[in-house]
């Protein structure tokens, strides 16, 4: 069976750079997929091929992606389009855990319990009072797990650590603080997970080599929201058969609060010299106005593959732009659209904060 035959027995419909996409199966591959062109759809796809056609033993299949719900959404998919082979679909943090969990049997031994999120602001809650004699916000608390969450993903040193600013607060200071706090009472958080997992490849080649002979074949979804320390875990597993399929775009890179590491996908090919650079540019989600303005908006980000984002689909209204004096004008210009529409009506904001005014005014009406 050739893949035409594949695609047609599976009712498969691909355009030709998505099939070119699922076709590279060995080997080191960057695909960079624009916004509605298909992704998942691809990678599905090309898993079904490694599997039914390329006879690859689907165990030894790892596929990665950022959380929780897009590793099941994937799978659900993949399961009702191929049936249920026994494919991984996990998070950074999943492998993680089971490399811990791996390490423990050999040694007999418990690794500090896994704090919940819950547990994780209360205890910065208490510390940050501790340090401060003041009530943080829940804004001010957000921040303070941001910034440790980036300093962690981002491998930071002491003195980039140092230069970080959170109000009064000394940063650092409660960097250390909070360190201490976790030895102290043998718990860690989902950044300790990754940085024991990678100490635990590094120091413990058996346990490398076990995982590398598992998952010869490693799919990596989202890469842009994928973040320093993931990457390297991704790099030191897939180092052995170098058969990785990366998928992303750095334009679409939205999380760099939170660590997120775009530049991966920009040194992909210095990685790996070596690596396919395939790309997928049809975006079958949007009007071709949408399409077109966007393309021209994200051509001016300065850091970045060179791509075009085309559609077919049909002209739809047009963009309409509208400059309004201050916010109550703007709230009441929503409101009106919201009530003349028949249809449903979507509203982007900068941040929760800025839902409140509009919940409220769409209470009162």
């Amino acid at each position: 069976m050739d893949f035409q035959d594949f695609m047609l027995k599976h009712k498969i419909n691909l355009n030709e750079q998505q099939q070119a996409a699922v076709q590279k199966t060995e080997g080191q591959t960057l695909l960079l997929a624009v916004p509605g062109s298909g992704k998942t759809t691809v990678i599905v796809a090309r898993l079904g091929y490694m599997i039914l056609q390329k006879k690859i033993n689907p165990k030894h299949i790892l596929t990665m992606t950022y959380n929780v719900s897009a590793a099941q959404d994937m799978k659900s998919r993949f399961i009702s389009k191929f049936g249920d082979f026994e494919v991984e679909f996990r998070t950074i943090n999943g492998f993680c855990a089971m490399v811990i969990y791996h390490y423990e049997r050999i040694k007999n031994s418990k690794a500090f319990k896994l704090m919940q999120e819950h547990e994780f602001s209360k205890i910065i809650k208490s510390l940050y009072i501790n340090m401060t004699s003041e009530f943080p916000s829940e804004a001010t608390i957000k921040e303070v797990k941001t910034k440790l969450n980036y300093s962690r993903n981002m491998m930071l040193k002491k003195e980039e650590i140092k230069k970080i600013k959170i109000g009064k607060l000394d940063f650092y200071q409660f960097y250390e603080k909070y360190k201490n706090y976790k030895l102290q009472n043998k718990i860690m958080d989902y950044d300790d997970q990754m940085e024991f997992a990678l100490k635990i490849l590094l120091n413990n080649p058996n346990i490398l080599d076990y995982y590398q002979n598992r998952y010869p074949y490693i799919n990596v979804d989202e890469a842009q929201d994928t973040s320093k320390i993931q990457h390297i875990i991704i790099r030191l597993l897939a180092s052995k058969y170098k058969n990785i399929f990366m998928v992303g775009d750095e334009d679409q890179s939205i999380y760099g609060f939170r660590a997120s590491y775009p530049q991966a996908l920009l040194e992909f090919t210095n990685i790996y010299p070596k690596a396919n650079l395939l790309l997928m540019e049809k975006n079958y989600r949007s009007t071709k106005e949408i399409v077109h303005h966007a393309n021209l908006f994200i051509k001016l980000n300065k850091n970045r593959h060179d791509k075009n984002m085309i559609t077919d689909n049909i002209d739809k209204p047009s963009i309409k732009h509208t400059i309004l004096k201050d916010l109550n004008r703007q709230y009441k210009y929503i409101l009106d659209i919201a009530k003349e529409s028949n249809t449903q009506v979507a509203l982007l904001y900068r941040n929760n904060d800025s839902a409140i005014p509009l919940i409220d005014l769409f209470d009162k009406n």
